[in-house]
């Protein structure tokens, strides 16, 4: 398998999941917030422990993690694609 395929579908790969997160699409960032509050509520109810949750990472955090990841999907992808470019 030739570096450049690698990095262009790596790159498309993490774009592609990275933007879904950071621009919100159909509520991605909100129901991992919400995913998380629900493991908390197994977690009080399977340990007893009703304390208020601690909440490492919001939604606004989570669209800044894809933001982030998608911004190093795009860097791959362009290497991928200067690979491609100059090995050809």
């Amino acid at each position: 398998m030739p570096v450049w395929l690698f990095l262009l579908a790596l790159g498309l790969v993490s774009l592609t999941a990275g933007g879904w997160v950071a621009l919100n699409i159909r509520g991605a960032a909100t129901a991992m917030e919400a995913s998380q509050q629900r493991g908390h509520d197994l977690r009080a109810a399977a340990t007893g422990d009703f304390s208020p949750p601690v909440r490492w990472v919001t939604a606004a955090g989570f669209r800044a993690f894809g933001a982030a990841i998608g911004l190093a999907g795009l860097v791959l992808f362009l290497s991928g694609v200067l690979e491609l470019l100059t090995n050809g």
